[in-house]
């Protein structure tokens, strides 16, 4: 039975020891399987590419160890102006048995320290750093600010390579690090990383805009601190990078969506056109929900919730659909895309000693101000008619438990869940209860995505009140 005394840790055990609620149950389908795969991903690495900003000066780097400073403009450098810079550099000193020594049979490349050089580049406005903290960090761990701390440029002119290493942690903030390769024609250098049992291949070249015309473009890749890493080697032309630790700090994180010009590679679920490319091939099939339904997302990112709501009229859902990243932002962009109407919905879930558990979706921050346990209806027919909630997926004994009475029957929809609901976005708020004395209740509700589908041909005619 609910407990309006409980408080979050309570709540947190009580759901751990209960069984898995059928009404959650996840729904089955080829193409369901790939979808929920996408979107839930959660690598070691993530990559994409980036647009070169548009400045008066160009993409301008600046080098030099002396008082003379040399200048080579990026995307129109000579072969001879690559040449000096190599020159220029130093044997790169790799980690090798616990030392940092020079061994070219280690790594071969050079490298300037960064007070060695200077390059017009702001990541942050790129949103190169949010796409790191959407893409390669974990719900929990992006609840985090991160900052990048410029490192040094590498450069792998012909027969240079990387044998495999990992990065050296320099102090307990740092988790990983975000190389950039700068847009300059090469062959070979494919960046190789490994972690555990999974590899991840990135092959730059293949994302460098460099023919006539074409916008240029900067490829980019983050990992973690543990995953090991291969360049292999340069046949032909120069590959430079920099290189960018990352390091959480101690701030409240702000909310973002990313910035445009941004082309995620991976994860292929914060990549807006992936994920609208197979929900694309899901709609398309007439074998699934051939008749229409209501599918169901969990949020993967967390967000910032105000703490006290307007019961009467509450826009947090409202407001949160323009802060949506990363897998969550692409998921509701993708269902705009193809003429779906996605919403956002509260979830609220109650145990219910004779009727199992019970789920009730709410277009809205359900806030209830007083609760008489021994005069008023639970908690869930409340949500369901003062709060236009409806009943997900409820089992027979739950539908007999709602039988119509003076005010009209509740209504209840079925919902195919394709990602399940998280603990993440979790919203609380609380009242004034009455049972054999007067206590604290609390009222929790989880955020989720819900999108109607009409059936096979005119998957764009469905509302969710049908």
């Amino acid at each position: 039975m609910y407990d309006p005394s409980s408080d979050s840790e309570d709540y947190d055990q009580r759901q751990s020891q209960l069984p898995p609620n059928p009404a959650l149950r996840l729904a089955e389908h080829p193409r369901i399987v790939l979808l929920r795969s996408v979107l839930g991903e959660h690598p070691f690495c993530c990559c994409g590419t980036a647009d070169v900003p548009a400045t008066a000066s160009g993409l301008v780097l600046f080098y030099g160890k002396d008082e003379r400073a040399r200048r080579i403009d990026i995307l129109n450098a000579s072969r001879s102006a690559l040449d000096d810079l190599e020159k220029a550099c130093d044997p790169v000193a790799s980690g090798l048995d616990q030392e940092h020594v020079s061994d070219n049979s280690y790594r071969k490349a050079g490298k300037l320290d960064r007070d060695q050089f200077s390059l017009n580049l702001d990541i942050d406005n790129m949103g190169l750093l949010e796409a790191v903290r959407t893409g390669l960090l974990s719900p929990n761990e992006a609840k985090k600010a991160i900052r990048a701390e410029l490192s040094e440029l590498n450069i792998y002119g012909k027969n240079s390579f990387y044998n495999k290493d990992k990065d050296a942690t320099q102090d307990a903030t740092m988790f990983g690090s975000l190389v950039l390769v700068l847009p300059f024609p090469h062959e070979g250098g494919t960046l190789v990383l490994r972690h555990e049992n999974h590899e991840c291949v990135f092959d730059a070249t293949q994302h460098l805009s460099i023919l006539p015309h074409a916008a240029p473009r900067i490829p980019y890749v983050a990992f973690f601190g543990d995953v090991e890493q291969e360049v292999r080697p340069i046949t032909s032309g120069h590959r430079i990078t920099i290189t960018y630790h990352l390091h959480f700090v101690n701030e409240r994180d702000v909310e973002s969506l990313l910035q445009t010009g941004l082309d995620i590679i991976h994860p292929r679920g914060a990549n807006g056109s992936e994920v609208k490319a197979i929900l694309k091939t899901l709609l398309s099939d007439p074998t699934f929900l051939p008749e229409g339904g209501i599918l169901g997302f969990g949020l993967r990112h967390p967000y910032t919730l105000p703490t006290t709501f307007d019961p009467q009229d509450d826009d947090t859902l409202e407001g949160l659909k323009h802060r949506l990243k990363g897998v969550d932002a692409a998921l509701f962009s993708a269902c705009i895309s193809h003429c779906l109407a996605p919403s956002l919905y509260t979830i609220y879930e109650e145990t219910h000693e004779d009727v199992s558990r019970i789920l009730v979706a709410c277009p809205r921050v359900a806030k209830i101000s007083t609760h008489d346990h021994d005069h008023d209806e639970e908690v869930w027919k409340k949500l369901c008619r003062q709060f236009d909630g409806f009943l997900v997926n409820p089992s027979q004994a739950v539908i007999d438990s709602s039988a119509p009475g003076g005010d009209g029957p509740i209504a209840r929809r079925r919902v195919h869940w394709v990602t399940p609901l998280s603990q993440v976005n979790r919203v609380k708020t609380r009242f004034a209860a009455y049972a054999n004395a007067p206590m604290m209740g609390y009222l929790y509700q989880r955020i989720c995505i819900l999108v109607a589908v009409g059936p096979a041909g005119r998957r764009c005619d469905a509302t969710m009140n049908e």
